[in-house]
């Protein structure tokens, strides 16, 4: 496969410098549940920052628009194919065997979480990390699956300074006047980068709280 080609399928990305390795990001104006949660005063989308990014940055917006229609209107094996493709090839330029799912936006359906599946059983190699507020649809594929071990699926608390949810191995929160839960996230105290940090990756973590920007 050529790079132009796995491009038309949708486009891996290097460009989120806060962590390491690669990423995938999708509309977040077409977020499933988070565009209910919009509408909810505390929730973490009701101060969506991807939201505010894509609003501000035409070209990013476009990015993550193009990404979300381009899963919509594609052939599954041919996105991963693809998805395989452009993150064994960053992985090559960078060193870094980390893939982030959703820095923008969030899964469209099923056929996409089993997609991603997939795209971590044929690269052993890359630790992924997948945080979703699609519950019925993570409910869905922990009753029929076992995810491979190095996709951390962490679903996330709806709201700020919610609890984690009791019914997965791996979860997240965000805090802003309760005290975090579990590990908290120190980036903030980095620049907003990752640094050393790989909570996020690793499935011994049971929950990684952020800090409310």
């Amino acid at each position: 496969m050529l790079v132009k080609e796995a491009h038309q399928l949708g486009k891996v990305s290097l460009g989120n410098s806060k962590m390491p390795g690669s990423t995938f990001a999708q509309d977040a104006f077409q977020c499933g549940v988070g565009s209910k949660l919009r509408e909810v005063p505390g929730s973490i989308c009701s101060q969506c920052n991807m939201i505010r990014i894509q609003k501000m940055r035409p070209d990013v917006d476009k990015g993550y628009k193009l990404n979300q229609s381009k899963w919509e209107n594609c052939n599954p094996q041919d996105w991963i194919d693809s998805m395989v493709f452009q993150i064994n090839r960053l992985y090559l330029r960078t060193l870094q065997p980390y893939h982030r799912w959703f820095d923008s936006g969030d899964l469209a359906d099923y056929e996409q979480l089993m997609s991603i599946d997939m795209v971590a059983r044929l690269t052993p190699q890359i630790h992924h990390w997948l945080p979703s507020k699609e519950y019925t649809l993570l409910k869905e594929y922990f009753l029929r699956n076992i995810p491979p071990k190095n996709l951390v699926i962490r679903p996330s608390a709806p709201m700020i300074d919610g609890k984690p949810s009791r019914h997965y191995q791996n979860t997240s929160t965000v805090h802003k006047k309760k005290a975090p839960q579990g590990f908290e996230c120190r980036a903030r105290s980095r620049g907003n980068m990752c640094g050393p940090c790989r909570a996020c990756w690793d499935e011994d973590i049971a929950n990684v709280s952020y800090p409310k920007h």
